[in-house]
């Protein structure tokens, strides 16, 4: 009998633990599944806010850091078509150190931007060998690092790397350049990246400039469909062309659809080969004057032409002095143009610091929609690219 109770009793503390377990998994699914439900519902809400918040989103809290990097949020903003223009900025400070950052909104309650550090998740991201032996492309979230350097490496290579701007990462390398150029200039059209570069070729024993073309569907360098120029300096695009200056032959535009190069221009204007500082906004080509103010090329009538209203504007850096990586500009959607520039350009004073402004410029009638301090930085600082992408 005492052995039945203690049996009874045993039996019925075992029947109140199993029914206690089974209570808490019960409570501890559904608490599960709250949670993911919630974090749906948050994501769901994120993706609504624009991405130029996502800086002050990322100081609440470790979840909100991950969650506006995360790969969900950008496939939720894409299926409701939440996609925007965002800006990059790659700045060089000294020789080999280089940071990129992103235009965002301020975190205080004032309104405006600045530009904000973006921290590459890859201890190992690959370096640019300088102003001239590389360049950067944007193609759609990503962009490309062309001809970028090894660790151990100072001359041009034909390497190539993908920053994904969803993630912060740098991805798998596609295949290398089939030769290695200098003086790189890239532009993104048609799903190709066009490469105008130069290189030395062993026969003739001289620089020639040489095009190599990189198909971004397959990932493979197609076999150059463009001819090689002696002289060509820059490419840019105008009405879906890509167009080329050299120094004696002229301005060529290339029809892709035709596979043929068409002299548009006998002599170039001087106004793009002495800049660095350019860009194309709805087909109109804009860069920066000898005398530091912004002009527009008129292709009707083969000229420079200032863009007016800008009074309130300050001087911008001229690209004669030898300050043409102090000044970039870029097209920001919806016809408008961003200009970023140095403040104490061509001062070089031990522990100076200087000022990077941006304005934003509202179409080609010169509407300053507003300008204002972006960041703080040492003196020899420069201007790598700036680049607008969707995300």
């Amino acid at each position: 009998m005492e052995r039945l109770i203690k049996g009874d009793s045993v039996s019925t503390t075992r029947k109140r633990k199993t029914t206690t377990t089974s209570i808490r998994e019960k409570k501890k699914k559904k608490l599960t599944s709250s949670s993911s439900l919630a974090y749906d519902l948050l994501v769901m809400i994120v993706a609504r806010v624009p991405r130029s918040y996502y800086r002050t989103l990322s100081l609440v809290s470790k979840s909100f850091r991950s969650m506006v990097v995360s790969p969900e949020l950008y496939k939720v903003r894409s299926l409701l078509g939440l996609t925007e223009t965002c800006l990059y900025v790659c700045l060089r400070f000294g020789f080999s150190c280089y940071k990129w950052y992103t235009l965002s909104k301020k975190s205080s309650g004032g309104g405006g931007y600045v530009l904000a550090r973006v921290l590459m998740l890859d201890d190992d991201s690959p370096r640019m060998m300088g102003l001239c032996y590389s360049d950067l492309v944007a193609v759609g979230s990503d962009i490309y690092n062309i001809g970028v350097a090894d660790k151990n490496k100072t001359m041009p290579t034909s390497g190539v790397s993908i920053l994904d701007c969803k993630t912060h990462r740098w991805r798998k390398s596609p295949p290398r350049m089939p030769v290695e150029l200098t003086e790189l200039s890239a532009r993104f059209l048609d799903r190709k990246i066009y490469v105008l570069g130069r290189r030395f070729h062993q026969d003739d024993g001289c620089w020639k400039s040489s095009f190599e073309v990189f198909n971004t569907n397959t990932q493979t360098w197609d076999l150059p469909s463009c001819g090689g120029f002696d002289s060509a300096r820059i490419n840019y695009l105008i009405d879906g062309k890509l167009h080329v200056v050299t120094l004696f032959d002229g301005v060529f535009a290339f029809d892709s659809k035709q596979c043929r190069w068409d002299l548009v221009e006998q002599y170039p204007s001087t106004g793009i080969m002495c800049s660095g500082s350019f860009c194309e906004v709805d087909n109109v080509l804009y860069s920066v004057s000898e005398d530091g103010a912004l002009t527009w090329y008129d292709s009707d009538k083969t000229s420079w032409r200032d863009l007016n209203g800008l009074v309130a504007l300050p001087k911008l850096p001229s690209p004669l002095d030898g300050y043409g990586s102090y000044v970039k500009l870029t097209g920001y959607g919806g016809g408008k143009m961003m200009v970023f520039w140095n403040c104490n350009f061509g001062i070089h004073r031990p522990f100076q610091r200087d000022t990077i402004y941006c304005a934003e410029i509202g179409d080609c009638w010169g509407k300053l929609e507003w300008f204002d301090t972006m960041l703080l930085v040492p003196v020899e600082t420069q201007f790598v690219k700036v680049l607008a992408l969707t995300l």
